[in-house]
This record gives structure tokens, C-alpha cells and sequence, in this order.
């Protein structure tokens, strides 16, 4: 996979950074530099404009936190949402968090805070409550239904040999927890949640005993709540992998658009010490399979919105990369994001969304520099190589214009098709449609009018119908 890289220009006050042809480069930003922040997970997610907001723990400060991109300057703003100061294991009140924002745009999250912690905001602010006082939540996941009610899906060690994974949610009258399974204490569980067009509540969680040959436990359980508020549970099948030594673990769930369930999870082969990153998915009754990477730990799966997958994950022990892998016309990618330190148990559930432009939005923490908590932004697409022998478009150059007042943008194409030249902010949202139009064979040239354009990074890219050739990346300083 080729990557032209060219070094920036700083000229009249505007800043050019050609940011990759024909190959897929992320920008990261650190969001908070507190240590140990991040543990145990962060969890993204896009307001109703679009913008990145991110969950999670400080361990050694306020708990809960919340963070918000400001597009316009492209910092981060950072709220205490839960002061874990006076509850039980108080340093790390606020973990395990999963974030949703409701019609309205207002924030929701699930989180650990000396039991299962709910918290939304509204015009009046931060609100917190306790659905379930246990004493040890191990990982939350949330979505709100039809009505905008919460339901928040983890599990509890119950004894010494077994957990129970719950269901808690809300309705008109009040708070309710119903038991969804039993399972081994010790298994890996995720369990990750979903709500269908029907309003139906899925679920998926592991079940496994590791260490403990006789007992393997099921692996990847699948569940959906019915009408009567019963849940229909089996296990996933795994046809690829049927020797005994093999076990899953770690599943993450989505739905498709016709509300098929989707599933990610580590396949095992405990006699090589080796994993596998396996995608599942369910069509007329039956699991449908396909390898996608090797890997260690950790993994986090989204749908784009047109029902391609895409999974962050963890890949190679020492040094562990976070990596991504996503699927178009049935053949899977996968590329490295970011280091993120010397072994798969410093990153703790990443978090991905893909927004409307099909642009990744990925929350984590890396843990060198005991731990901090960053944000990735990248387009995908952009990372499957395109046939030499058939280049659509062979030039995309950025220039500065005198006075400050626009931005010249040139590109070349080798034959009639249909172009769109755009530019975006750094939350991934279009600031402006600049080309949408058959163009011929030939060079053209654009002016970028910037005289009411704050200062910032944008993004210009050169599309071919569904298929993203080029793109550069600009900072505009005032």
C-alpha cells in the first residue's frame, strides 16, 4: 500500500499537510493527560451534529469524566460527571462506561460506581442514581429503547463458581433488574447490548471457565428479549473451530440494518497460545463465520451506515498495536493505528463509531505514560489500495492564496466520472461541498473561500462516486 507524504507548508498563515493518497493515516489527539486515565475502558459516541464525545475513569481523580471536541479549536472540554470521593473503592469509581446520547442530543451513561451507576444530563445539568447497589460491576453496556428508557446489560460474581449476568432498565414506574443468565465466575464476559426497530432488547456475553478443562463452559452466548419479556438465549456456533481446546471469549454485538446480530469476538486455541479475531453474523438461522485477524485482547465492534463492519482491537503482544479491520465487498482489511504500549492488557476496551461520512471515530488509553486517554479520527475506506493500472485520479494539491482569503485546490483526473471535492472539520462533519459533478478528463482548479472560516484542521477530499481517492489535511491559523 503506497503513501505519499509530502512535509508542510506554513505560508500566509495557513498550514497544508498533505495527509495521505491512495493509503488510510489517522489523526490522534490527546484528549486527557492525567495518569491512569482511561482504565478500564472509554466509550465513544456522535451527538446529533456529529461531534465526538468520549466517557471515562480517572482512577486517581474525580471518577466519571466526560469529554467534548470543540470543532472550532479543535480542543477537548472536560466535565466531572461523578465524584467518586465516599463510595466503596473510591479510586476507581466511573469505570467500565458506555455512553449514548438520546433524540434530544443529551448524553446517558452507564457506569461502576460502588455498584451500577446511571447518569444523563439535561438543561439543568449532570443528574446520578444507582439502579443496582452490587458490590463489583464487571463492564456495563447501554442503549436506550423507542421510548428513550435506558437498559444496561453487565454481570456480577455471585460465588465462588458462578456470575450472573443482568438486565437492568428503566420504564414509567421505576427501576427493574432481571437475572438473563448464569455463567462461570472468572469468564470474560463483555456483555455487550442492542435494541432492534421492533424495540427488542439482544444481548451477548461469553461463558467460560479458563484453566478448568472439564469445564469449558458455552462460549459466546446471543439472547433477545421477546414480548413477554422472556429471554430467548443460545450459543453462537462456531463452525470454523470445533477441536475442545479452542474457546471464545470477549463478544461485541451490533445490529444490522435489517437487525441481524452481528458479532466480534477472540477465538482461542489454548494448546498453541494463539487468538483469532472472528466476525460472526446470523442469517436464516444460521451463525455465518469468517476469520479476520489474529490478535491478543480487546475489541470493539461498529456497523458504518451501510452495514459494513468495522472492529478496533489488539493486536501482538509485545509491542501491542491498536488496529483496525473492516470489510467491503466481502474481502476484510486491516491496518495499525497506534502503538499503544509493551503488552495487549494496557489498553482497556477501545471505543469506535462511524459516522454518516463513514469517517472512524475510535475513544482508547495507551499505557506507556501510565495511561492517558486519547481519540483517533480516520476514513477507512481510504486504506484499500486502488489498481494501478486504472487510477481515477492521479494529483490532489492544496495551495495557500494571497491576502488569506481562499484556498487554491487542484486535482487531476484521468477519465469522465463523477467527482465530489469537500471540505470537513475535524469531527468529521461537511463544512462545505466545494465540487458534486460529472467532470472529463483534465485538470481543474478551485478556490476555497476561507475569509469566514475560524481557525482549525479541516480535511479536503476528493471522492469518485462511492470511493475516496485523496485527501489533505489543512490548519488554518488566525
Amino acid at each position: 500500500m503506497r503513501k505519499d507524504l509530502l512535509n508542510k507548508v506554513v505560508f500566509w498563515g495557513v498550514v497544508f499537510i498533505p495527509l495521505f493518497t491512495f493509503a488510510t493515516d489517522w489523526y490522534i489527539m490527546m484528549v486527557d493527560t492525567t495518569n491512569w486515565s482511561g482504565i478500564y475502558g472509554t466509550s465513544i459516541a456522535l451527538d446529533s451534529v456529529g461531534i465526538p464525545h468520549i466517557a471515562y475513569c480517572r482512577y486517581n481523580g474525580p471518577g466519571l469524566m466526560y469529554a467534548s471536541l470543540n470543532s472550532e479549536d479543535s480542543t477537548w472540554i472536560l466535565e466531572s460527571v461523578f465524584d467518586s470521593a465516599g463510595v466503596k473503592a473510591p479510586r476507581i469509581a466511573g469505570i467500565y462506561s458506555s455512553l449514548a446520547f438520546d433524540p434530544k442530543g443529551y448524553p446517558h451513561i452507564s457506569y461502576f460506581g460502588g455498584g451500577l451507576g446511571y447518569a444523563w444530563k439535561d438543561s439543568l445539568g449532570w443528574h446520578t442514581t444507582q439502579p443496582y447497589p452490587g458490590a463489583w460491576i464487571d463492564g456495563t453496556s447501554l442503549v436506550l429503547d423507542k421510548y428513550d428508557y435506558p437498559h444496561i446489560g453487565y454481570s456480577v460474581d455471585w460465588t465462588d463458581t458462578t456470575a450472573l449476568v443482568f438486565h437492568t432498565y428503566q420504564d414509567e414506574s421505576n427501576w427493574h433488574t432481571e437475572v438473563v443468565d448464569t455463567i462461570f465466575t472468572g469468564s470474560p464476559r463483555n456483555v455487550t447490548m442492542a435494541v432492534d426497530r421492533g424495540n427488542h432488547i439482544h444481548i451477548s456475553y461469553g461463558d467460560l471457565r479458563p484453566g478448568y478443562s472439564g469445564l469449558p463452559g458455552r462460549g459466546i452466548m446471543y439472547g433477545v428479549r421477546n414480548e413477554a419479556g422472556e429471554w430467548e438465549l443460545e450459543k453462537m456456533i462456531d463452525t470454523l473451530d470445533v477441536v475442545f481446546t479452542c474457546f471464545e471469549r470477549n463478544p461485541c454485538l451490533a445490529l444490522d440494518s435489517l437487525d441481524h446480530p452481528c458479532i466480534a469476538y477472540e477465538s482461542w486455541d489454548t494448546l498453541v497460545i494463539k487468538g483469532k479475531l472472528k466476525y460472526a453474523t446470523k442469517l436464516d438461522g444460521s451463525w455465518n463465520v469468517n476469520i479476520v485477524d489474529t490478535l491478543i485482547a480487546g475489541l470493539y465492534l461498529s456497523l458504518d451506515p451501510l452495514c459494513g463492519p468495522h472492529i478496533i482491537y489488539i493486536t501482538e503482544r509485545e509491542p501491542s498495536w491498536l488496529s483496525y479491520a473492516w470489510e467491503s465487498d466481502g474481502v476484510w482489511h486491516t491496518e495499525k493505528v497506534c502503538w499503544v504500549g509493551g503488552g495487549s492488557g494496557g489498553v482497556h476496551y477501545p471505543g469506535l463509531i462511524i459516522d454518516d461520512n463513514g469517517y472512524a471515530h475510535i475513544s482508547y488509553n495507551k499505557m506507556n505514560s501510565h495511561l492517558n486517554t486519547r481519540y483517533a479520527t480516520g476514513h477507512p475506506e481510504v486504506g484499500i489500495e486502488i489498481e494501478p493500472e486504472l487510477p481515477l485520479c492521479t494529483s490532489l494539491n492544496v495551495y495557500p492564496s494571497i491576502g488569506k482569503q481562499s484556498v487554491k485546490i487542484e486535482f487531476t483526473l484521468n477519465r469522465k466520472v463523477m467527482a465530489n471535492l469537500s471540505i470537513y472539520n475535524i469531527a468529521g462533519q461537511k463544512i462545505t461541498e466545494l465540487v458534486n459533478k460529472e467532470r472529463d478528463c483534465g485538470t481543474y482548479t478551485i478556490h476555497w473561500d476561507i475569509k469566514g472560516v475560524k481557525s482549525g484542521i479541516y480535511f479536503c477530499r476528493l471522492r469518485t462516486e462511492k470511493e475516496v481517492f485523496m485527501t489533505q489535511k489543512i490548519i488554518i491559523l488566525r
